[in-house]
């Protein structure tokens, strides 16, 4: 891949001063920078150009809508200027998108402005309380919407009426906004009581107690959830937007703040304020999901629950709120593949594919596109390693269009990583190679080791995105639909295998057997040699018992494997191989090898239990040739399980049962010390792994008396212990056995 796909090397360069012009450069380049955008918009707040200010503010408040905030400072920057007609229409604006409790004390403080009761009179006293009301009704419930409760309260008795039956109707006024203001927990909880207790004795002693004890009762529950309240989030939670997801950016703190909030909306269904009113339990809940959002936006989490929410409570009513609810998360996580997942299905429940075919097709190529940003990243740190090798052939360099099954390069981590079970394996392969090429700074291997990480991560979830794309279209539009979808997903040449295996099986179900054991050869070509491929391949031939093709399948992959294997070994033996490379070259001979023994045994199970012993005990021949070291007896019991569990190893030989594929297997020689080693402490073998009970055995003489175990002493002892596997050992470049014998002359005599 070209590197000019990923640098503008033509662009001209800003002048540093010019932190405008940069920060608008950069966030075109990316739209959902929020720390970027606030930067921005106080260095043109600075600048003070009208035009420029409005232009920014509205490009910012077009992405983050729910900022209620920079809705403040906005609409106060309109009013500084007099600008009554655009304060207007960006109130119009934000009420209905947002609901933030300082908004709205500037909203009231807004029509107080311009109805002042001094000229309006009764008429301006009537339009600021259907304000307050609004206000009120909007974020009244909010904790922190106290203050704007004393707002309301102070304008109300600040009102001097020149009627009895005025004063009676300011009175009423005031008991009935506290009377809803004291049973909503909020910050002035507390204060507002003792306020108004004062209040109602000063207003008529002889009432007081009859309207207190009225609400005495309501109150202590708001108190009661205040204390709940604090003790669920333990006092910080955050209201602010916060940068970042749970992966990432800020992430341990975004953890926790998610962690607050989703405790917060299960206080909430606790409806420990006991309202009889459902309508009202479920405002409280989806308030608090919406200020979450709000909060943090990059947490696609809590779009995903509050839409399941939404769905429980009413799916018929809720459907079209959860569309926008969504279609507004996914703005704002186009990366997401919960939210475009659950977006794609809401549109299929309203029978509109080509709303969901659009999903997909956008989050493709937003993964497509990192994919390509970081594949050239990745090819610069090469290329410049590349580039001081000395001209050394041996190291290749690859582009992001590599097969699935690459041999080892300086590009690490190319091959097929999808959600198999390598993952171990792919952070040995990062580890070691970010540790051994001495030609980077410490700071590219660490970024040389999170790129080839972040690449596998997008290589499986472009995977994904196809394979879930391709069954949509095959719900939508039948086995056509699909094979379109296949057809496309094929041209990413990083695909995963899951694409032809989902493929085929969607063939399979369709009645078409022939094509789908096409495209599993098909995908043979490219596959050809990545074990889990070859297991799903060969589980799907078992379940049609096509004995023809299992055994082609099985003598291609074993001579596919077998000359990979010897390339491999063959490559280790070069004397100018770095030595990162020949690490990464071990672990993948192991990993090989133990695609080969997987194949083989499910072969020789299947065939001692479908074919005959003739056939399994060819293969079984076959394995023992391949692998002399490997215990006769893992083989032999593995045909003779019951479902998953090997009881002979179990009840009968009392050693380890179910063997993992990605472990090696017990050997011969572990098992010789453990019978010849009964009078020593035989649980205690078993309790080690593989390569420790190897190495024990060795280094105990298989088992002599104690004296003689003991000649080395504790210190060498532990030192043998913690050596690499033997596996390591094997290649002759790669273990110096007079460098060891050195090391150990050299330690200083501790016994």
């Amino acid at each position: 891949m070209s590197k000019s796909v990923f640098i503008q090397t033509d662009k001209k360069k800003r002048l540093s001063l010019d932190v405008i012009g940069q920060l608008e450069e950069d966030l075109e380049q990316n739209p959902l920078d929020y720390g970027k955008w606030n930067r921005l918009i106080k260095q043109v707040l600075i600048k003070d150009k009208e035009e420029q200010v409005r232009s920014v503010y509205d490009k910012y408040l077009n992405i983050f809508k729910f900022d209620g905030n920079q809705w403040c400072n906005y609409i106060n920057y309109e009013l500084s200027r007099d600008e009554l007609d655009r304060v207007e229409n960006l109130f119009q604006k934000c009420f209905s998108i947002t609901d933030s409790v300082e908004l709205c004390r500037l909203y009231v403080a807004y029509v107080r402005r311009v109805k002042d009761v001094r000229i309006g009179g009764e008429k301006a006293r009537g339009t600021i309380i259907q304000a307050f009301e609004f206000a009120i009704d909007k974020v009244g419930l909010d904790l922190l919407s106290g203050q704007l409760w004393n707002d309301y309260i102070e304008f109300l008795k600040d009102w001097t009426p020149t009627a009895t039956w005025e004063q009676q109707q300011k009175v009423d006024l005031i008991r009935k906004v506290y009377k809803k203001y004291l049973v909503i927990p909020s910050e002035t909880l507390e204060t507002a009581w003792t306020q108004y207790t004062k209040w109602e004795n000063e207003v008529n002693p002889a009432t007081a107690t009859k309207f207190i004890s009225e609400k005495s009762a309501e109150f202590m529950l708001a108190r009661s959830w205040n204390t709940e309240w604090n003790n669920v989030t333990e006092r910080s939670l955050e209201r602010s937007i916060h940068e970042g997801g749970i992966i990432g950016l800020n992430a341990k703190q975004n953890e926790k703040q998610l962690t607050y909030w989703l405790n917060w909306v299960e206080l909430e269904k606790k409806n420990i304020l006991e309202l009889k009113d459902s309508n009202q339990v479920e405002k409280r809940i989806t308030y608090v999901y919406k200020q979450s959002t709000f909060a943090l936006p990059f947490i696609s989490e809590l779009w995903f629950k509050f839409s399941k929410y939404l769905l429980f409570s009413n799916e018929e009513a809720n459907l079209s709120k959860c569309i926008e609810l969504l279609s507004e998360g996914l703005k704002l996580n186009p990366r997401s593949l919960i939210i475009s997942f659950q977006l794609s299905e809401l549109f299929e429940k309203e029978n509109s594919f080509d709303r969901a075919k659009e999903i997909y097709t956008k989050l493709v190529d937003v993964l497509i596109n990192d994919h390509k940003l970081v594949s050239g990243e990745i090819e610069l740190i090469n290329g410049s390693t590349t580039a001081s090798t000395n001209g050394n052939n041996d190291v290749n360099m690859e582009d992001s269009s590599v097969t699935p099954e690459p041999t080892i390069t300086l590009n690490i981590n190319n091959n097929k990583n999808n959600n198999d079970d390598d993952d171990d394996d792919d952070d040995e392969i990062s580890n070691s190679a970010s540790a051994n090429i001495v030609q980077l700074s410490e700071g590219d291997k660490v970024k040389l080791k999170d790129l080839n990480k972040t690449r596998e991560e997008l290589e499986s979830s472009i995977t994904l995105a196809y394979v879930k794309y391709m069954t949509a279209s095959k719900r939508a539009s039948g086995i056509e639909g699909a094979r379109k979808v296949f057809k496309q997903a094929k041209k990413f040449k990083n695909i995963g295998y899951q694409l032809f295996v989902e493929n085929a099986l969607l063939e399979h179900y369709t009645d078409h057997k022939k094509i789908a054991v096409r495209i599993l050869e098909l995908a043979m070509k490219t596959y050809g040699t990545h074990g889990p491929f070859l297991t799903a391949y060969l589980n799907y031939l078992i379940n049609l018992n096509d004995v023809d093709n299992i055994r082609i399948l099985i003598q291609t992959a074993d001579t596919n494997l077998s000359k990979e294997l010897s390339s491999l070994n063959d490559e280790l033996q070069n004397p100018d191989l770095i030595q990162y490379k020949k690490d990464l070259i071990v672990i993948e001979i192991e990993k090989k090898k133990r695609y080969l023994r997987t194949l083989l045994k499910s072969y020789i199970s299947y065939a001692s239990t479908y074919l005959s012993l003739d056939v399994a005990q060819s293969f079984a021949k076959k394995y023992e040739q391949n692998f002399p070291d490997d215990d006769p007896i893992d083989l032999f019991t593995d045909r003779y399980k019951l479902n998953n569990d090997n009881l002979i190893k179990q009840f009968e030989l009392n050693t380890e049962t179910e063997e993992s594929q990605d472990h090696e297997p017990s050997r011969k020689k572990r098992r010789l010390s453990r019978s010849t080693n009964e009078s020593a402490d035989v649980n205690d073998n078993n309790k080690t792994d593989d390569s420790n009970a190897h190495r024990n055995s060795i280094f105990n003489n298989g088992g002599e008396a104690a004296e003689e175990k003991s000649f080395v002493g504790p210190t060498i002892r532990s030192l043998l212990q913690v050596l690499p596997n033997s596996s390591y050992f094997v290649p002759e470049r790669v273990f110096k056995s007079d460098k060891l014998v050195k090391l150990f002359a050299n330690l200083p005599n501790i016994d």
